[in-house]
């Protein structure tokens, strides 16, 4: 059972109405009903006692103006933990985990899914909206840490919370009522950037709903050009055919297309009973891992050296989400990664990884509505001048 779990629904619709009328005492209760739940939370993400309070006392005085936006206000907690995650965000997170952490071996969306939903009872759709992302997506990152993590639940219910500042409260309730502060509470409040059309602080990590837009946009723009393309070839055979290009693509000739580079270099084309997961392109039909690339450290370096597995990753149909394992031999690597298209998102851009330690890095692919074949290259970069480059190749999606 989780450490903090849910109130009744009614609770916080009740807390969103007293802040609607303007109930001043509604800001103490709100505050000692989440504000250690919240100074949990920060202290996980920052490690720094006077940030994680300064942030809980913002994201109560955003509460108290902007709370109320809620389109349904039964999800007063997920807008709670999403504004004090988007503060957070803002500044310099505790990215590395312990020696002892368990979930070491995970990137930081991992560990912080985990996090959230073992110790803060927070999942479903409370979950997805939190983080800012689908509910399958927010699933599906929570389902793969717990099978990479099995006993992750024990860990983190015996964490000891943090004790809270005892003048926070004070602290919060003073800002939240005082009369000559209005424009210091209307500062803060524009501090936590946009809302969603939900009315839920939108989180700078995740894709903007402007994306989406752009993909209906840009479908009915493609659609009426080739309309005009095909009207203009039937009234003339001997017309030139031009190269379409598409963001992220390979060139596509639309009088005699050439066969998709990747796909080629599969046994066959896909069939119906093939794996639909992300896999590892190019490699042998009786090879059943990929096999794990490395740069060696040069010579003289006292650093470890880098291995990253697999090689390559191949997005079929319509998958988003792949990993990446970096690891680290003969020493400590600090590392860093870049993805060349602003369709590939990594989840962690760098850490350090010490001997004989792993950690896994999620790689998401971001999908249209249309999503031509496409190619990308992640390179990831170790201690020493370690360079090692993994190829991204996609299939065509239509959603």
């Amino acid at each position: 059972m989780a450490r903090w779990s849910r109130f009744a629904p009614d609770a916080d619709r009740r807390l969103v109405k007293g802040l609607h009328d303007g109930d001043d005492d509604v800001i103490a209760t709100l505050y000692d009903v989440y504000a250690e739940r919240l100074y949990d939370y920060c202290m996980a993400l920052l490690d720094d006692r006077r940030a994680a309070a300064d942030v809980v006392h913002d994201t109560f005085i955003d509460a108290a103006r902007r709370a109320p936006r809620l389109r349904d206000r039964e999800r007063l907690r997920p807008w709670l933990y999403a504004a004090a995650r988007r503060r957070c965000m803002q500044r310099k997170l505790q990215l590395e985990p312990a020696d002892d952490d368990p979930l070491g071996s995970l990137d930081f969306l991992h560990r912080e899914a985990l996090f959230l939903a073992l110790r803060h009872d927070l999942t479903g759709d409370d979950l997805a909206m939190t983080v800012g992302v689908s509910l399958r997506r927010s699933d599906a990152r929570l389902n793969r840490a717990q099978q990479r993590v099995p006993d992750a639940e024990e860990f983190l219910l015996a964490a000891p919370a943090p004790v809270v500042p005892a003048a926070l409260r004070h602290r919060v309730q003073h800002t939240g009522t005082d009369p000559e502060l209005a424009g210091y509470r209307a500062e803060i409040a524009a501090r936590g950037g946009a809302l969603t059309p939900e009315g839920m602080p939108r989180q700078p990590d995740a894709p903007s709903h402007l994306a989406r837009r752009w993909a209906f946009t840009s479908v009915g723009l493609f659609t009426t050009l080739a309309a005009a393309f095909v009207a203009l070839l039937v009234m003339n055979p001997n017309l030139p055919v031009p190269d379409i290009q598409w963001p992220g693509g390979k060139p596509h000739t639309a009088r005699s297309p050439e066969p998709h580079p990747h796909r080629s270099a599969q046994a066959g084309a896909p069939g119906a009973g093939d794996d639909q997961r992300p896999t590892t392109a190019p490699q042998s039909m009786n090879s059943r891992t990929p096999t794990p690339t490395s740069s060696p450290s040069p010579p003289g370096g006292r650093g470890g050296t880098l291995v990253v597995d697999p090689a390559s990753i191949r997005f079929r149909n319509h998958d988003t989400m792949a990993s990446l394992v970096l690891s680290a031999r003969g020493g400590p690597v600090s590392w860093s990664a870049a993805a060349s298209s602003p369709q590939v998102t990594l989840a962690q851009a760098g850490g350090t990884i010490k001997d004989h330690g792993r950690v896994e890095i999620e790689v998401t692919l971001n999908r249209g509505l249309i999503t031509l074949p496409g190619t990308a290259t992640i390179t990831v970069s170790g201690g020493a001048g370690q360079v090692v480059p993994v190829s991204i190749a996609w299939d065509i999606s239509v959603l």
